[in-house]
């Protein structure tokens, strides 16, 4: 595995930023002819090889002969574009996605992955007419109309992407994502039943799809269903690492394939586990008043714990319309607000909301929570750790480190933080200091950083 690659493979609470964005096969759309060389040759097959196994660097270089060898070929410049891509190196991808259009304006999945490249930057404006691209030139591109959906729910035009989650099922009836994305929207919508059939649907399809067990939690919680909620939750913690089937994107961005390193996700929940019974003990021990033998007991007022009734749900979708009805749809809901209270939220409260939105992947409003468990408790490393990591997904590596060396001064056997500030020091290019975290982090016994160095041959 190459150094950028791991950039997605972040641990713990980590959560990416984009599923793998590819909606082809590794394949040429051009016929190699005749007049292409044994060296050619080569470095496509070394290319391809080197691209499946994750090796994008590698891939890179092998890919950048070909074009020497065979200059103004348009495939050649779409998988140096997905190699950056997978390297996170959105701007660069765009580039070799700008030519490869430039070369064949007919390369459909040059468009739709140069629009995913736009929408990773947060460019939306830019990636709908990518989307619309490349749908004009394949009708029954599901994967472009549950990408464009799910670029329209971030304009918040919300008619717009459910009309399009409604397409992508029609033309992909077995589209396990678009019925997600949907079951998001309907969760904003508070059409609480129609998501969890759209989730229900999502999971029968893919039985290891993590982010919709999430999901249907999130909803069962809703609603009420506390059992339920925990059941979901505790199986979409159990698959979390586990999933490899390669999705197009999603509204809640999933882990991506290859990239889902997550073994110190326990060993986190119990760390939180425990700071939430410190917190609440010395909670509930500031807030007892003090006992006096002069005051008479007073009678305890009852309090009516009846659960509130939930609203009627508004704006309801008719899951039997068909696309060509152009029906409503709306947007995704990744994270279950927290209960309202009289009180401030705690650190960990604040932390947990930031972990639940950074698992649907909006890591800014991520951000913004860890902020407040940061200002709350600012000797929470776990804080600082996963503020750094979402910043990392961000593309601020600069950010990430202040963040991460925070994490380590205040936690030195944090093993995936050294991990995490080596992939920041590797994207600034200081490959020295990268390398030597790499190896602390393995040293501490982080697997992804041990496989890592072992895949370049380097001893720790």
């Amino acid at each position: 595995m190459n150094r950028k690659a791991t950039l997605l493979a972040l641990s713990c609470l980590t959560i990416m930023i984009l599923s793998l964005p590819f909606t082809t096969t590794l394949l040429f759309a051009e016929r190699i002819t005749e007049t292409v060389t044994a060296d050619a040759a080569n470095a496509l097959e070394r290319g391809r090889t080197l691209h499946s196994l994750g090796d994008y660097r590698q891939a890179i270089k092998e890919y950048d002969k070909l074009n020497q060898l065979l200059p103004g070929r348009a495939d050649t410049y779409y998988r140096r574009g997905m190699a950056y891509h997978n390297l996170a190196d959105f701007n660069q991808a765009i580039k070799d996605y700008t030519k490869a259009v430039e070369i064949n304006p007919k390369h459909v999945e040059a468009f739709n992955n140069r629009g995913v490249a736009f929408y990773s930057l947060g460019k939306f404006n830019q990636a709908i007419p990518d989307f619309d691209q490349a749908i004009g030139l394949r009708e029954s591109f599901a994967e472009a109309y549950n990408n464009r959906g799910t670029t329209y729910v971030k304009l918040d035009e919300l008619n717009k992407g459910i009309k399009d989650f409604f397409t992508a099922i029609a033309w992909n009836p077995k589209f396990a994502e678009a019925y997600y994305n949907r079951g998001t929207v309907n969760d904003k919508l508070e059409n609480y039943s129609q998501a969890i059939k759209d989730f229900d649907t999502a999971i029968e399809l893919n039985p290891a799809y993590a982010n919709a067990y999430y999901n249907r939690g999130v909803v069962h919680g809703k609603l009420g269903n506390h059992s339920k909620e925990q059941e979901d939750f505790a199986r979409a913690l159990s698959l979390y690492g586990k999933d490899k089937t390669a999705r197009p994107m999603e509204v809640s961005h999933k882990i991506p394939e290859k990239t889902k390193e997550m073994q110190e996700i326990e060993a986190i929940k119990k760390r939180l586990d425990e700071l939430a019974r410190d917190n609440e003990r010395l909670r509930v021990k500031s807030a007892a008043p003090e006992k006096s033998s002069r005051q008479p007991n007073k009678p305890t007022r009852k309090i009516d714990r009846s659960t509130k009734k939930l609203p009627a749900a508004k704006n309801v979708i008719k899951q039997e319309e068909t696309a060509s009805e152009q029906p409503i749809i709306g947007a995704t809901v990744a994270a279950a607000e927290p209960a309202k209270s009289t009180r401030e939220p705690t650190a960990i409260e604040w932390f947990r909301k930031g972990y639940s939105l950074a698992l649907a992947g909006d890591h800014e409003e991520a951000i913004a929570a860890y902020d407040q468990a940061i200002k709350s408790n600012p000797n929470f490393a776990e804080a600082y750790y996963v503020r750094g990591t979402a910043y990392i997904n961000l593309g601020d590596p600069q950010l990430a480190l202040r963040d991460i060396d925070k994490a380590i001064d205040l936690n030195k056997d944090l093993a995936s933080a050294y991990y995490v500030r080596g992939l920041a020091q590797d994207k600034l290019g200081d490959n020295d200091q990268a390398l030597a975290n790499y190896k602390i982090s393995a040293k501490l016994g982080f697997k992804t950083a041990q496989d890592y160095l072992k895949s370049q041959g380097i001893a720790w």
